[in-house]
């Protein structure tokens, strides 16, 4: 089985690596894992594709005013030319002032330089790590002044593990259950999800050389946990929100707890610890020193896990114990003190990353979560992301500067050339002169961000 980190090497009968070889003579067993068109590359074609498509409204802008303006100027064009010499003027003096208008009207520097911008920033951000779907998003990017951000996977490295596994059954009762038992009826129900919950428990599982067990009528409720039949018991694990859907009571039993729960019964729990991402605390103060107003963790988690961690973290909100809907909710209160920027990776942010004004799916996340978002963070670092929103900021203003050179240059040489005053070789530097200017100006961005504060 062959993996990205995989690495493919020739070895002679005693197993001895022989590197920089070729496999001329052996047999090579690989296993096709995906479909082509479900890769990573595959995905960054058609993110391409999508982006080519998806404009940004300047963008769309610029191509309507073309299709009008360009009609338009033609007409004038040809009214200079026709209509002095009908009132009986030098023919060939007002040809010559309606070719010097036609010539300098091009609306090329427009047209090719606002594309080139947003292709630029696509180029420029995609080096960051970031894949955007379309030009259309770039300025929800730039003008954005809250980010939301769930916990797990993306504040914290999502790679959680047991700290603690402990017992809440009374040694009296004959039916009581053993560690391993319960630990198993947890594995068996967690073994199908992919959430980093479920991968920590069943690692931990693993250790302890537990094999699941057959698993009927399960049910995962997003945010809460998972129920299934085992042996014929009924079996929850989850947060004290999945034990009270059930009706099961409780006491005594940490916030942060998971707990399972044999028959309508809580028998154990388990503490989970998950570590934050390198580098994010860095991050958040770049952040504030770039323009972000406000940045908050939306969690499902309890709200001691939650208080911790934005503890460690600083300079962080937080709100606990979200179902999907709940964040929905905060981002649209969110939304009143500026555009929001969401980062996320789950099943359970899909709703979320829709609602944001701009999206942004960790690369590791799930399929879903990818397809809802307006963009992939493929490397995974978020510390990235005070350098991309600051390329998305620039290049709104060379966008800007773009169209302001142009219509400017242009305006002047067209009265110039109306009047006379303007000779062809004016027109020609109004059109082609200033196309290469906002060209040059666009791939600008490409240039390495500074830290100043655009």
């Amino acid at each position: 089985k062959l993996t990205g980190e995989s690495k493919l090497v020739y070895v002679n009968e005693k197993n001895e690596i022989l590197s920089g070889s070729i496999n001329q003579t052996g047999t090579l067993k690989c296993k096709v894992n995906k479909e082509y068109k479900d890769s990573a590359i595959s995905k960054i074609v058609d993110l391409v594709y999508e982006a080519s498509n998806n404009k940004g409204k300047k963008e769309e802008y610029i191509t309507k005013f073309s299709k009008i303006y360009t009609p338009v100027v033609i007409a004038i064009a040809i009214l200079l030319a026709i209509l002095p010499a009908i009132l009986g003027l030098d023919f060939v003096v007002w040809l010559n002032r309606a070719l010097v208008f036609l010539v300098a009207s091009c609306p090329c520097s427009i047209v090719i330089s606002i594309p080139l911008a947003y292709f630029s920033c696509i180029g420029a951000i995609s080096k960051k790590g970031l894949l955007i779907k379309g030009t259309k998003h770039i300025e929800d990017l730039a003008k954005a002044k809250v980010l939301a951000l769930d916990k797990t996977g993306t504040i914290t490295t999502g790679k959680m593990k047991v700290q603690e596994f402990n017992l809440l059954q009374n040694k009296k009762d004959s039916n009581e259950l053993d560690k391993q038992k319960i630990l198993q009826y947890a594995y068996s129900l967690e073994v199908n999800s992919n959430h980093p919950i479920s991968n920590a428990i069943m690692e931990y599982a693993k250790q302890n050389d537990i094999k699941p067990l057959e698993v009927e009528k399960q049910k995962e409720i997003a945010g809460c946990g998972i129920y299934g039949k085992i042996d014929g018991k009924d079996v929850i694990i989850g947060n004290k929100k999945m034990l009270e859907k059930y009706h099961i009571t409780f006491e005594r039993i940490p916030e942060n707890a998971i707990l399972i729960a044999v028959d309508r019964k809580i028998v154990a729990y388990i503490i989970l610890e998950e570590n934050i991402r390198e580098g994010f605390k860095e991050t958040l103060s770049k952040l504030y020193d770039i323009g972000i107003k406000k940045v908050v963790m939306l969690t499902g988690d309890s709200n001691d896990e939650a208080k911790k961690i934005a503890k460690e973290c600083g300079k962080i909100d937080y709100k606990a114990k979200l179902m999907p809907e709940g964040k929905v909710e905060e981002i649209n209160k969110l939304k009143k003190s500026g555009k929001v920027i969401f980062i996320g990776d789950g099943i359970n942010d899909s709703p979320v990353l829709a609602t944001s004004d701009f999206g942004i799916a960790m690369g590791e996340g799930t399929d879903i979560a990818e397809t809802t978002a307006d963009s992939i963070l493929i490397s995974n670092n978020v510390s990235s992301l005070p350098q991309i929103i600051k390329i998305a900021r620039k290049t709104l203003r060379i966008v800007n500067e773009n169209i302001i050179i142009s219509l400017l240059a242009k305006l002047g040489v067209l009265i110039l050339g109306v009047v006379g005053i303007a000779p062809v070789w004016l027109a020609v530097a109004a059109d082609t002169g200033i196309t290469l200017l906002t060209v040059i100006n666009s791939i600008r961005i490409f240039k390495k961000i500074k830290t100043t504060i655009y």
